[in-house]
């Protein structure tokens, strides 16, 4: 067999995985879209199927049972999260105020920051306790987020007399965002992702004084 065989041998392969991802992908949205109108608990392979105008065969293909599907909307959403804010910090110097700040600006992204995700977030992390597997899920997300931000915080207190030890700095932050987050679920009308970023980094200000210019040269970025 020749190369231009070879080629041609593989497509048929490569197409039907094609197909395969992105049938996939489709039926991750559907799912979320489901969850978002239904809940998490009325959330069925049948609401499934409709959203995603398939029959529930072809969900069963796909993902086996409903419960491994539902793993793979809540895998999906956290490595969504996860590639978000670590995108943010890949374009950072350095300086761990940059990160900080870049990391603090991600958690406001729309892509992420939004009613239907953020709802479907909190209804996986509501189920948890009686799901190991969401448990798990969440808590790795979850610690590896925090354990960036006092990694951050640690290096702005190293050497330098701050009002907040890193740790109470870390948590602080921490505990902002996921505030402002519930406020972007319960009131989105009013909700600002500039203003949310503000009252951020004024707390910042406050932890770290010394960093208060280029915070201010952040604050200043929300206006353009």
């Amino acid at each position: 067999m020749d190369v231009a065989e070879a080629k041609k041998s593989t497509q048929p392969h490569r197409s039907r995985a094609i197909q395969s991802l992105l049938r996939k992908q489709q039926l991750i949205g559907s799912t979320i879209e489901c969850i978002d109108q239904f809940g998490l608990s009325q959330t069925t392979v049948a609401k499934i199927a409709q959203h995603a105008r398939v029959s529930q065969g072809v969900v069963i293909f796909h993902f086996q049972t409903k419960d491994l599907l539902l793993e793979q909307v809540l895998r999906f959403l956290s490595k969504e999260y996860t590639d978000n804010w670590k995108s943010a910090i890949a374009v950072a110097g350095e300086a761990p105020i940059d990160k900080l700040c870049l990391i603090v600006m991600s958690a406001f992204s729309p892509k992420v920051c939004n009613r239907k995700n953020v709802g479907v977030w909190y209804a996986f992390w509501g189920a948890s306790q009686s799901r190991p597997t969401y448990q798990e899920v969440c808590g790795q997300t979850d610690n590896e987020f925090s354990s960036t931000l006092l990694c951050l915080c640690t290096q702005l207190c190293k050497g330098v007399k701050t009002s907040v030890s890193a740790e109470v700095a870390a948590m602080a932050i921490e505990g902002m965002l996921d505030g402002l987050w519930q406020s972007c679920l319960f009131e989105e009308p009013k909700f600002s992702p500039k203003e949310a970023n503000k009252t951020v980094f004024e707390l910042m200000e406050l932890m770290f004084p010394l960093q208060k210019n280029t915070i201010e040269d952040y604050k200043h970025s929300l206006k353009s």
